[in-house]
């Protein structure tokens, strides 16, 4: 969920995606993905310090954008870094680690993405890029249009394709090759990109031909950049039309995944779509304001019994950033995690 000054900032966060073990009792979800964004001051300690030239007169401005990705060194946090995935592995047995970033373009970028994806490695974890494309390249759409681009877009030079087009294709290709090439047609991991925006309406025909662009295997390293893509659903947008029918193309005519994640938080969001878009759906949700691991637990639990156990199920973790305004949904409490595994045993 991203309100006006929290769509404005990296958001430090984690999705949990599990598998139910079967029985009602189950303590509950068996594996778990957790999702960083950034800054954070667990994770990238007195960031403030570490601003470029650029930056130094006002730093909070700059990580509001793409320049925290694109500017800072995030070598200066390896240390940091590296101890909380290895406490996000044990403490909290997650799998997984998805880091939410902004569409960007700069050597710095591409290095900051590499070195997470090291640092989880080294630690035994996977690795999932979700991009919230922010606005360096135009509206947050213009990562859609191959050709066409509205108003407002940046485009390359002498045609009508937005330069955010190229960008979100690199980013998604990045994501596969920074481990080595694929065998051809396939992916190492999947990539979500945020789609839905209430002053715009890209439509059904320009969210199909974005996908249908996507490559299935890109030449040189065999990736199938359309099967890592991965929809991006805000509250507002969960039950979103041009994402039900590209779905319902792709799945009963392709006879080919298509996954969405929705976020949903009250009852009645979650009783209302936790099963639009199954079996190929992440619900991502988030306890608010939690002192303590056991009450985060008891109000996690909550949210997975009323989703009925879904297959994938996400939960905000680190969303307790070193930005005023932020949100309060986090599980990384008074220096630790509540295993989610047991989140129905506290």
């Amino acid at each position: 969920m991203r309100t006006p000054l929290v769509r404005l900032v990296t958001v430090v966060s984690i999705v949990l995606i599990f598998t139910c073990v079967g029985a009602l009792a189950a303590p509950g979800p068996q594996t778990a993905w957790n999702v960083f964004t950034l800054p954070n001051p667990q994770i990238t300690p007195a960031w403030r310090g570490y601003a470029p030239s650029a930056c130094q007169s006002s730093p909070e401005a700059c990580a509001k954008d793409n320049r925290f990705w694109e500017q800072w060194d995030f070598s200066n946090f390896r240390t940091a870094i590296d101890s909380t995935f290895a406490a996000v592995k044990g403490q909290g047995k997650y799998q997984g680690i998805m880091m939410i970033l902004p569409l960007g373009d700069s050597p710095n970028y591409w290095k900051n993405i590499r070195l997470m994806y090291n640092s989880a490695a080294s630690h035994g974890v996977q690795l999932e890029a979700v991009v919230f494309p922010k606005w360096k390249y135009g509206g947050e759409y213009c990562y859609l249009y191959k050709t066409n681009a509205p108003a407002g877009c940046q485009k390359d030079y002498g045609t009508t394709t937005a330069v955010a087009y190229h960008k979100i294709w690199n980013v998604i290709n990045f994501m596969q090759t920074v481990s080595g090439s694929c065998t051809p047609g396939t992916y190492h991991r999947p990539v979500a990109v945020w789609y839905g925006w209430g002053d715009f309406s890209p439509g059904y025909a320009a969210l199909k031909s974005f996908w249908e662009a996507l490559p299935r295997s890109v030449n040189g390293n065999g990736c199938n950049l359309q099967a890592a893509y991965i929809t991006w659903l805000d509250t507002p947008s969960s039950g979103n039309t041009d994402v039900q029918q590209l779905q319902k193309y792709v799945v009963n005519q392709l006879k080919r995944p298509y996954w969405v994640n929705t976020e949903l938080y009250s009852t009645t969001q979650i009783q209302q779509y936790y099963s639009t878009y199954t079996p190929y759906q992440t619900i991502i949700t988030g306890y608010w304001g939690a002192n303590d691991s056991a009450s985060w637990g008891q109000g996690m639990c909550g949210k997975w019994n009323t989703a009925a156990h879904p297959t994938r199920f996400g939960a905000w973790t680190f969303y307790d950033m070193d930005l005023t305004g932020s949100e309060l949904y986090r599980a990384y409490i008074n220096g630790g995690m509540a295993n989610i595994g047991s989140i129905c045993t506290y």
